[in-house]
C-alpha cells in the first residue's frame, strides 16, 4: 500500500489531476523515519515502544550522546534504513538550548544514501 506524500508540519500535497500525491521510494522512507523520530513512545497504543519522541525531549537534560543513541536505536527498526553501513547522527550545541541534528543513511530500497536535518 503506498503511503500519501506528507511532511509532518505540513500540508497534504494535491497534484496537478487533483489527486492526492503519493510518496514512493526514498521519499516514502524518509517520510517514515521523520515519523519515527518525532512520535512519543506512547502515542501508538498498540505499539507502545514505537517513537523516538524528540519534540518531547525539547528542553530536556539529554546530551548529545544521549540524543544520538536514542535516534540510533529507533532507526535499526525502521525497515527503509539499511544497517550497513550504519546510520550517521550527529548532534550539535548551536546555541543556548538549541541543537542541530542530521542524520545520514542508506536506503535499503534503493542503495541511495538519504540525508535529513532535523
Amino acid at each position: 500500500m503506498a503511503d500519501l506524500f506528507h511532511i509532518s508540519g505540513s500540508d497534504l500535497v494535491i497534484t496537478d489531476t487533483g489527486q492526492l500525491d503519493l510518496a514512493t521510494g526514498n521519499d516514502a522512507g524518509m517520510q517514515r523515519v521523520l515519523r519515527r523520530l518525532t512520535t512519543n513512545a506512547g502515542d501508538y497504543i498498540f505499539t507502545p515502544d514505537y517513537g523516538a519522541g524528540l519534540p518531547s525531549r525539547v528542553g530536556g537534560t539529554d546530551t548529545p550522546a544521549d540524543l544520538q543513541a536514542i535516534i540510533l536505536q529507533q532507526m535499526t527498526l525502521e525497515p527503509i534504513v539499511s544497517s550497513s553501513p550504519v546510520p550517521v547522527v550527529d548532534v550539535q550545541n548551536i546555541g543556548t538550548g538549541k541543537r542541530s541534528i542530521s542524520v545520514t543513511y542508506m536506503s535499503a530500497s534503493t542503495g541511495d544514501t538519504v540525508a535529513l536535518e532535523i
